[in-house]
Formats: structure tokens, sequence, C-alpha cells
């Protein structure tokens, strides 16, 4: 059959061959003219075709091209904000950067410059690791596409020339330590420049299928061996990862990036279709504002703070063991530092464990005087001008100088980012913990409470100790427990479950003669803080502006490049709130509910599932049993249908981040 086709094919064209040789010369440029024309016509066709987009694809990390600034992060360096840091440790030294060296930056003005180095170091240990890491928002079972560049310089030109390696790998789900990663991968980056001669970066591609809806992707750098007295540095640049947006197409921005509630194609049955959330300490309702003429103030809100009691366990990191939710830094120098799950019954005061902070000079020649070591945590969604009062209960004790009764302190104060050093040193504010008590044989932990205004909606909060003078053979132990941060209000206006400027209805603020998140009533612009998985499309929609008037008022070039915590002056909103026949947006689901009124919001309800018992529509389900969640819940909601607080349902279930629950996620709620 095969041989008979061909035959048939090769009469077929030896025919028109023929038939073509035949042809006079005037007939054949008239063929040749109309061949052309077909082909113009062909390419006219392709140009007027559209070109077939998928407006879904988008790059899911934040601040790939390092251009949205760094922050300081205590153990590893300057470190792209967005981005968390690791290193194992070891005979070696590390460092992280930004970079703004041209001839190292492959996308805009900065690269993440990452550095492991045995400089005066006589013998380093092998397989010396450093990295940086992101958690981001995905759509379970699609593809996601991984770019970055790179460039690898060094001070030792000579030897094995895979000596150095940088490598890639991914956990799947919410949660994830660079130890548990087991699909690294190399990028086959095989070009070892000069440290003060760099060259061109390289590439990297490579396509994700995540099986959750959230990926935690991890780039690393490898110093393989442990050589002496020589430089390791890795400039990255550029890296993206695009794939569905995990949000839904033309809905109102929905919470997701690195830790959002968990999402889906369409709202959960009762659950409204909210806007923009208001910025809110971890989704919880914020109380604060400027206290009235002449009232005393009242400081009854919620808990603004995680894990303040350190029940809720501690983090390893290079300084030690740390509360989790909490940062922690020191001055270094002429000391030595320790960060402590301190479970010794006579220095806890409030449950099994509390934070033990120490600095000590045993065997330390020479010593440095003014040495700090302490904790941090960001506090977001603060009501600018509001009133906040911190309380903590703490005490220091130690052994050597006792003659001096003032040798160490213990302070708090508070900055617009995780550097200590950004504090202004008239806020650092002393605690008086009471007498320094001996090592071994403490006394009662002191309570001390301040209040402060806020400066804005987002502020570190710092606690220290300070070892003040340069004593060799000392040691100084500050222990802390029970922290708490809680907005104050005057007496006898609204109550902890409504908002001052709350109408009766209970309803969030943003509508008509009311500010809109951040605004002020009757104001030209509102100020929105972007949160995780908004754009600027959803955002404008919510506002009734255009995307194009919000990016005139705030300088934005590219619509598709907005990074968490910018601020956007939002032009007209707060004039009139939403356009004519809009209204005011739906009520959050976690929005707080109005005073005096007991029973939760319908919309707040998580959906009833034939594992639950029946409840009435007036009766809260039962507590003592467990919830698994779905798609479209928030933990808010969950702790409101429950009636039980969402900051004690996480302490509960060990939830470091109110934000990041998942889709199958089983809650044990609280009994009592």
């Amino acid at each position: 059959m095969r041989e008979q086709i061909r035959h048939v094919w090769g009469r077929w064209w030896s025919g028109l061959l023929r038939r073509l040789r035949q042809l006079s010369p005037q007939e054949r440029r008239l063929l040749r003219g109309a061949l052309a024309l077909g082909a113009v016509a062909g390419l006219a066709v392709l140009t007027v075709l559209p070109r077939i987009t998928n407006a879904s694809q988008t790059d899911v990390l934040v601040n790939g091209s390092f251009e949205q600034g760094f922050a300081q992060v205590p153990g590893c360096g300057i470190v792209g904000e967005g981005w968390g840091c690791f290193t194992n440790g070891g005979a070696a030294n590390y460092g992280f950067y930004d970079d703004s060296w041209e001839l190292v930056v492959a996308d805009g003005k900065h690269s993440q410059l990452v550095e492991i180095n045995t400089n005066n170091l006589a013998a380093g240990d092998p397989d010396r690791y450093a990295g940086i890491y992101q958690t981001v928002r995905v759509v379970p079972g699609e593809q996601y596409k991984l770019a970055l560049r790179g460039m690898i310089r060094t001070t030792n030109q000579e030897g094995d020339p895979w000596r150095y390696r940088v490598q890639v790998g991914y956990l799947h789900g919410p949660h994830g330590d660079w130890r548990d990663v087991e699909n690294w991968t190399d990028v086959g980056w095989n070009t070892y420049y000069g440290r003060t001669e760099p060259g061109s970066f390289s590439d990297y591609h490579a396509v994700l299928v995540p099986d959750s809806q959230a990926l935690t992707i991890f780039i690393r750098v490898w110093k393989k061996w442990g050589v002496a007295y020589e430089e390791l540095d890795v400039n990255l640049d550029a890296i993206s990862l695009v794939g569905p947006s995990p949000h839904r197409p033309g809905g109102p921005p929905q919470a997701g990036g690195t830790g959002g509630p968990v999402g889906g194609d369409a709202p959960a049955p009762g659950r409204p279709d909210d806007g923009p959330r208001q910025p809110a300490p971890q989704d919880g309702p914020d109380y604060g504002y400027g206290p009235a003429q002449n009232q005393p103030l009242l400081c009854t809100g919620p808990d603004l703070l995680y894990n303040g009691s350190f029940e809720q366990g501690f983090a390893d990191t290079p300084l030690g063991a740390v509360g989790r939710g909490w940062g922690a830094f020191t001055n270094g120098g002429g000391a030595i530092y320790g960060f402590y799950d301190e479970q010794w019954t006579p220095v806890v005061a409030d449950g099994k464990h509390g934070q033990l902070i120490e600095i000590n000079t045993k065997g330390v020649y020479p010593t440095d005087a003014d040495r700090y070591a302490g904790i941090y945590q960001r506090v977001e969604g603060l009501h600018p001008g509001g009133v906040y009062e911190l309380t903590l209960r703490g005490l220091l004790r130690g052994e050597g100088n006792e003659e001096d009764p003032y040798r160490f302190a213990a302070q708090w104060g508070y900055g617009p980012n995780p550097d200590w050093r950004h504090v202004d040193e008239e806020v650092w504010e002393e605690m008086d913990l009471g007498p320094i008590y001996k090592r071994t044989e403490p006394g009662s932990l002191a309570t001390y409470t301040a209040r402060f205004t806020a400066p804005s909606s987002s502020v570190v909060l710092f606690i220290r100790g300070w070892k003040k003078f340069a004593v060799t053979n000392v040691e100084m132990d500050f222990n802390v427990d029970a922290i708490r941060l809680r907005a104050c209000q005057p007496a006898g206006v609204g109550g902890p479950d409504q908002r001052p400027n709350d109408g009766p209805d209970g309803g969030p603020d943003g509508g008509p003669g009311r500010p809109g998140p951040g605004g002020e009533p009757g104001g030209a612009s509102c100020l929105y803080v972007v949160k995780p998985g908004d754009s600027l499309g959803a955002i404008a929609q919510y506002f009734g502006v255009s995307a194009q008037a919000i990016m005139r008022a705030n300088g934005i070039e590219n619509a598709d490049l907005i990074y968490v915590g910018q601020k956007f002056e939002i032009p007209g909103c707060g004039a009139g709130g939403p356009p004519a026949g809009q209204g005011a947006p739906e009520q959050p689901q976690d929005a707080p509910r109005p005073q005096g009124q007991e029973e939760p919001l319908a919309p707040s309800r998580p959906q009833m599932r034939p594992d639950e018992p029946d409840r009435d529509e007036g009766r809260r389900p039962q507590r003592g049993q467990t919830y698994t969640i779905r798609n479209g819940d928030t933990l808010s909601a969950i702790a409101a249908a429950y009636g039980v607080d969402a900051y004690a349902l996480a302490r509960y279930n060990g939830i470091d981040n109110l934000n990041l629950i998942y889709v199958g996620q089983v809650l044990q709620i609280p009994a009592n």
C-alpha cells in the first residue's frame, strides 16, 4: 500500500513539473505574481489576527527584582523585603547585602548579594549553605514558570570547577524549612568570575506544578569545600514565578501572596464578596484612636501581639531559641549572647514558658560596654494617632559585679522597621522591673505598663536587655513574659464590639459620609495599604475610581508592579465613598459585631457539614469539637461562629499567623 501511494504521488509531481516547463515566459511571470500576492495576503491575515494572551497569568512572588526595598534581618543581614533567609552556620562567615553595583545588577538598580567566606579562618567547614526563600499562594495543579538570573564571583579562581553551586528547591504547603527540602535542583551555572571582575548573568528556568494552595520557593548558595581564606559572592536578581492568579478574575482583591486566608473561584455560600480589607492586625479588629478631651482611657481591646506569653512555642535561630512570631537581635562585640525557652517556674509569669535573654562576659577579654540583646515583633493595622498600651512582666538577675545596683537595665521602644538601630534614642524607655536579683535566687516578676501614640499604621515593637559596663565574668539574665499590646479608647465611647465610626448597622468604615480605609471624613483622598493578593484594578473597582487615576496619583508606571505594604492615595474616595448607587460595601465577614448583638452575623458562619451536629440558626455551634477548613473560610469568621476569640483559637492550634490557614486543615475548637 505504501509503495502504491509513493508511486501515485511521484506521478502527480512529475506531471506538475512537466506542465510548468511547458508554460510560456509570460505565463510564468503571471504565476509568480499570483503566488507573491497570495503570500502578502497571508501575512496580512496573520497581522490582523489578535494576539492570544492569558490575562490570569501573574507573577505571584513579591519583590523578585529587589526594587521594593530591603530589611535588616538578625542572623543574616540585609535581605529583600518579602524574603526570608537561612544559613547552616559552622566555620564560615555569612553576609546578605543590598547590592547596587551596576555590574552585578540584572534588573533595575538592586540585586540580592549572598556571601559565604572563610576570610580570617584557618580552616572552614565543607558544605556551607546560605539562601533566601518566600512562600506564595498558588492554584493547585496548575503550571508555574520559575525564572531567575544570577552571577557567581570568587576571590579564588583556582580549584575544582564545580566547587560552588546554586540550587533551587521547593516545598508544598504554607510552612517550610529549607532543611526539609528533598528536591534541590542545580541551576547549572558553571562560570565563576573574579570578585572584583564581574561578567555576565546566567539564567535558569523551570516549571513547577504545586499540589496545595501555598508553595515555598528556596534558592541557596552552596560552598562545597572548607577551603580557608576565600570569598564566594552570588548575586541573585529578576526572580519570578509566573502562573495563574490564585485570585478570582474580575473579583475584589483577595488575601494571598505570602500568607493569606484561603480562597476559591467563588465565595462560599453566605460569604460576602468583600472588597479590600482595611488594615487590621492579623485580621483582628482595631479600636485605637485619639483620646477624647478630659476622658479616661480604657485599654480593653484584643491583644495585638502574637505569642506574647510564649506558649505557642519557640523557633531555633542562629541566636538561640526565640518565641515564635518574634525576631531577635544583638549588637555583638565583646560579649556572649543567648536566647532560651525559659521553663523554670520562679521566672515564668504566664503558663509554662517565658523568654530568657542572656548577655555574659565569662572568659571574655576584653569586653565591650553597652551590650544589647532583645526581641521584636511587627504590629500591623494600628490607627495613626491612636493610643496603645503595652504591658509585660519581667525581672533582671545575674552574677558578677554585684556592688553596682544599676549594672543592668531593660528597655522598650518602637520603630519603622525590624532594625533596632533605627529606633530614635529618645524613644527607648527604661522599664522599672525592681531590683536586680541573684541569678539563682530570683524574686517576683514585676509588672510594667506604658502607653504610646501610634505614629503610623505599622510599627515594630522592641524589648531589650542592656548590660551597661565592660566588666568581665559577668552574666545578665533578663526574663520577660506576658507581653500584651492593646488599643485604648475614651471611657463611655462605643464598646469593644463596635468601631467608633460605625453606624447602627455595625458596618465597616467606607460607606457614604464615612472615611474609607485610612481616610479622613470629607477629604479628597483615602490611604489604602496594599495587602497580599491585591491587584490595582480590583482596588480601583472597589473605590469606584479608575486604575489610571490611582497610578497618576501615586506615580506608578506599571500596574503589575505593586507590593505588599505599599500605600496608595485613592483620589476622590474620601469625599463621598463609593459611587452613587453602589452604596456602602457589604460587611466583611471578619467585621466586629455591633454592640449588644450576641450572635455572630449569619454570613460569618462556616458552612455546616454532615459531620457537624445540627444547630438552630440562632445558636452557636458547640465548642470542644473540630472544624475542617473549607474554601473561603477565615480564622476570624470561624472563631466568631463558635463564640471564641480568634487569637485564642490560633494559640490553641499552634497557628503563628492568623492569615495563614489552608483548605483541609483541622482546627480544634477550645471547650471553654
